[in-house]
């Protein structure tokens, strides 16, 4: 007899019948492994009467569920994985069933000639409440190519791009990959406009090198668009692309910065994104340990 009532404490994955969530799971289960954590597999049903309560499966959701634990399987044999449905309207279904998990994963749409770069509302929604860090892997994702590259972080001088790098340096430092801040303004108008794009990434990685010694670091400062540079540094090999929404909890996509929304829609390997407290909370983290050693 599974254990429902116990919550997620590791990967929690979110299945449903795009091609998108099962290179979802393949990716949550490789990150459990790497991690040494449980993995959660969930799909959301229309609302009922428990709404957010993890039930256990049945029927056609029970197969769905079931064949992502037999690709979570092949992927990572020592994971252990437990399959449940949760009812209520996707988003915040989702959020709660991972309000004490690691790490939120969900498998993204792709742009593919969609003039709308805009995320879906249970992205949006996700990105925005969500207490751990959500992770969009692409329906582009190519699970079996080598797992090698670094981890690409956005910095804009904010407390939670402070908050993203740490969080980027800590999973660099667990998968023994490169870490490669990038600052991006629209363009250089001088030496002065130089100096303040790596001053925003040394104030990011202000003890970065204490904390994770073994990391290597390659600062890039761009000038452009965003969400074009962002996607140019990426494709240079990153494994992962780490981004933080800003400023509030978003709860639509309008809510959320285009450079984010565009860069989910359009990378081709994972994005993952630090909800607002999130972010907060690793920058506070951050600052604490710079402190302990002063």
């Amino acid at each position: 007899m599974v254990d429902r009532t116990t919550p997620a404490t590791g990967v929690l994955a979110g299945v449903g019948g795009n091609p998108a969530t099962l290179r979802a799971v393949r990716w949550a289960a490789r990150e459990a492994d790497v991690r040494g954590l449980s993995l959660d597999l969930v799909q959301v049903l229309p609302p009922s009467g428990h709404d957010h309560v993890l039930q256990e499966p049945s029927g056609r959701a029970r197969a769905l569920l079931d064949h992502g634990r037999r690709v979570a399987a092949a992927t990572a044999p020592d994971v252990p994985v437990r399959v449940s449905v949760v009812t209520g309207v996707a988003g915040p279904a989702l959020v709660r069933v991972a309000e004490h998990a690691e790490l939120l994963v969900l498998g993204s749409r792709s742009a593919q000639g969609d003039l709308d770069l805009t995320v879906g509302r249970i992205v949006a929604h996700a990105i925005g409440q969500a207490s751990c860090p959500v992770v969009l892997v692409p329906q582009m994702w190519d699970p079996d190519a080598a797992h090698s590259g670094g981890v690409l972080v956005r910095v804009d001088g904010s407390e939670e791009t402070v908050g993203a790098v740490a969080f980027a340096a800590t999973v660099a430092d667990r998968w023994h990959a490169p870490l490669t801040p990038i600052a991006v303004a629209s363009r250089r108008r001088s030496e002065a406009d130089q100096r303040t794009q790596h001053e925003a990434i040394a104030a990011a990685v202000t003890g970065l090198a204490d904390r994770h010694p073994d990391v290597a670091l390659t600062e890039v400062v761009a000038w452009g668009n965003p969400t074009d540079e962002i996607l140019r540094a990426a494709r240079r090999g990153a494994r992962l692309i780490v981004l933080s929404a800003l400023g509030h909890r978003a709860l639509t996509a309008s809510l959320l910065g285009s450079t984010t929304q565009a860069v989910i829609r359009l990378a081709s390997c994972p994005v993952a994104v630090l909800p607002p407290q999130v972010a907060r909370s690793w920058a506070g983290r951050a600052a604490g340990r710079v402190g302990e050693r002063r």
